[in-house]
């Protein structure tokens, strides 16, 4: 054995490739639809103005009861029931929810080629003697096999660098398209949810109503309860008692003629 020698191969190619690829986009809108149904109800006409004065005081200190700038809230499930200071209106509202989701897609088919004048060189060591095998032929055989190894990595990038270029320079346009797609799509599909589930919210409004007045009412006693015991008190009454039982509200106070 000496030492050992080199063999090298250039390989060269014409590479002239055309394809054609689709490309494709896909753009998605998600979002929760929300169907509402409400009645409104003026107290004003009904509920005395010592009685409204004393209804903030009792929603301030009742539970569940939630101040948001002008209104008291009180949540339910499937619905709400709102008292607005300002108009001294009751607002019973259902609702009803649904999760939407939207695909949009757009595609084209583009044409591609690729024309380059490809090389590569392999190298292939041997030994004079041959030693292991290691012969000139067989050195050539390798130094060949892996120039053309190259060769064929080489065309591989090219055509996956081409495919990408294709994708970038259309993929912008068919991004938006499948955007504006997905958009359109979802408006419609989002107002023919919201009406079926306006028509759900209806339907469960008197069962959200009758949630919602029992909780206003059980409120709305305490104040009228509140508005009676300082109307005794301003007036100097005696023997003062209150008293609930069954849910009838009690009250008793002397008064000098």
């Amino acid at each position: 054995m000496c030492n050992p020698r080199q063999v090298r191969v250039l390989a060269t190619r014409e590479l002239a490739e055309a394809w054609e690829q689709e490309i494709r986009r896909v753009a998605t809108r998600r979002d929760q639809i929300v169907g509402e149904a409400r009645i409104r109800e003026r107290l004003g006409a009904s509920v005395g103005a010592p009685a409204l004065a004393a209804l903030e005081m009792a929603l301030a200190s009742a539970d569940g009861w939630q101040f948001d700038g002008d209104t008291y809230r009180h949540e339910l499930p499937g619905g709400r029931v709102v008292y607005h200071l300002d108009r001294q209106e009751l607002e019973i509202v259902a609702f009803a929810t649904d999760e939407l989701d939207v695909r949009g897609e757009a595609s084209t088919v583009v044409a591609g080629e690729v024309a380059e004048q490809l090389s590569s060189e392999g190298v292939g060591r041997y030994y004079d003697d041959g030693w292991g095998g290691h012969t000139r032929e067989a050195a050539e055989q390798i130094a060949d096999r892996l120039a053309q190894d190259e060769l064929a990595a080489q065309r591989d990038a090219l055509l996956e660098r081409a495919r990408q270029e294709l994708e970038a320079r259309h993929g912008s346009a068919l991004e938006a398209e499948a955007a504006a797609r997905a958009d359109v799509e979802f408006a419609r599909l989002a107002a023919q949810r919201a009406a079926e589930l306006r028509r759900d919210a209806q339907a469960r409004l008197t069962a959200i109503g009758i949630q919602g007045r029992n909780l206003f009412h059980q409120v709305l006693a305490d104040a009228y309860r509140d508005a009676i015991l300082a109307y005794a008190r301003s007036r100097g009454a005696d023997n003062i008692a209150c008293s609930e039982q069954d849910g009838v509200l009690e009250i008793e106070f002397e008064l000098e003629a």
